[in-house]
C-alpha cells in the first residue's frame, strides 16, 4: 500500500505543479523538456546504482521506434495540453479529465481488438461518457463591470445555462481528454503487438527520451532564432517535475507488483482525482459547479466499473 500511496502523491504533484508553474514566466515546452531529460536521467541513475534488471530486453525494430516516436509526440503533447489545462480549467477539472480518459483504450479494445467489454464494464464506459461533458462544463467567469460603464456586468442571461459554459475551456479540456486517453491507447498496441518480446519499462523510457529530443528541437530551435535559454527556474522545477513524473511510474509499477491490477488501477485513479479535486478547491480556491460535483462522482464509479 505504501507503493501505491507514493504513486498516488507523486501524480498529485504533476498537476500541482503544473498549477503553480502556470502562474510564473516558466517556459512550458522547456519546463517538459527539462522534466523527461530528469526522469530519464533518474532512471537510468536507479538502475545503474542498484544493478536492476528489467522483465525483458527492447527490440528496437522499426515498428517499435515508430510506435516510440509517436507515443512520445502524444506524451509531450499530451502533458502540455496538461498543464495548460490546469491553468485554463483548473487543477481539479484537469485532472478528473485526464484521468476519465481511461474509457478511451477500453473503447479501442473492443473495436479494434474484438475484446468485448462485460456489463460493468459498458456501465463504465457510459458514465465515463457521462463523467467527461459534465467536469468539462467550467463555469464562465462574469466580466467586471469597467469603471463608468454599465450598471449590468457583460455575463449571459441568468435563465440561459449553455450560455454560462466556457467553450474555450471546453475545447481545452475535450483535447486534454483524447490526447491522455491517446497514450493510454499506445501502450495497449504497444501491450498488444509487442509487449510479449519486449520490456514495458524500457519501452517506457524509449518514449520519455522520444519527448525529450522532441522537446529539445523545440528549445534548441527558438535559441537559434534568437530567444533566451531556459532560465534557472524553469530548469529546477522541470527536473522536480521529473522526479515526481518517474516516481508515479516507478511507484506504480511496484504497486502492480503486490497488490491486484484491478484494485491497482482504479484506486490509484480515483484517490488522483479526488485528492487534486481537494487542492484545487482548498488550495486555489477553485470552484466546483453542482454539475462538476456530479461529474466527479460518476468518474468514480465509472474507474471502478472499467476494471470489473
Amino acid at each position: 500500500m505504501l507503493n501505491l500511496a507514493l504513486a498516488v502523491v507523486c501524480s498529485v504533484a504533476i498537476g500541482a505543479i503544473f498549477k503553480h508553474t502556470g502562474a510564473t514566466d516558466v517556459d512550458r515546452t522547456a519546463l517538459l523538456t527539462v522534466n523527461y531529460a530528469a526522469a530519464v536521467g533518474v532512471a537510468g541513475l536507479l538502475m545503474w546504482a542498484g544493478g536492476r534488471s528489467t522483465d525483458a530486453g527492447l527490440v528496437l525494430s522499426p515498428g517499435l521506434l515508430a510506435l516510440g516516436g509517436s507515443v512520445g509526440v502524444l506524451l509531450i503533447a499530451g502533458f502540455f495540453l496538461l498543464s495548460y489545462a490546469t491553468e485554463v480549467a483548473g487543477m481539479s477539472l484537469a485532472v478528473g479529465v485526464m484521468r476519465v480518459s481511461a474509457v478511451i483504450p477500453f473503447l479501442a479494445s473492443w473495436w479494434v481488438w474484438h475484446e468485448v467489454p462485460s456489463v460493468a464494464q459498458g456501465g463504465g464506459m457510459g458514465l465515463a461518457a457521462c463523467a467527461f461533458f459534465l467536469l468539462a462544463q467550467k463555469q464562465r467567469q462574469a466580466e467586471p463591470v469597467p469603471a463608468g460603464g454599465a450598471d449590468v456586468a457583460r455575463d449571459p442571461p441568468v435563465g440561459s445555462a449553455l450560455g454560462r459554459v466556457d467553450w474555450y475551456a471546453f475545447g481545452v479540456l475535450a483535447l486534454t481528454f483524447i490526447g491522455g486517453g491517446s497514450v493510454d491507447l499506445s501502450m495497449k498496441a504497444f501491450e498488444e503487438h509487442f509487449g510479449a518480446a519486449n520490456s514495458q519499462v524500457l519501452f517506457l523510457l524509449l518514449v520519455f527520451g522520444m519527448a525529450f529530443l522532441i522537446g529539445g528541437g523545440i528549445v534548441g530551435a527558438r535559441i537559434l532564432r534568437g530567444q533566451p535559454w531556459p532560465s534557472l527556474r524553469t530548469v529546477g522545477w522541470g527536473v522536480v517535475l521529473g522526479v515526481a513524473n518517474y516516481g508515479s511510474l516507478e511507484f506504480l509499477l511496484r504497486a502492480v507488483a503486490e497488490l491486484p491490477g484491478p484494485f491497482v488501477f482504479p484506486a490509484n485513479n480515483i484517490a488522483i482525482m479526488v485528492l487534486s479535486a481537494g487542492i484545487g478547491v482548498f488550495g486555489w480556491r477553485e470552484q466546483l459547479t453542482a454539475k462538476n460535483k456530479i461529474g466527479m462522482g460518476c468518474a468514480v464509479v465509472a474507474l471502478v466499473l472499467l476494471r470489473l
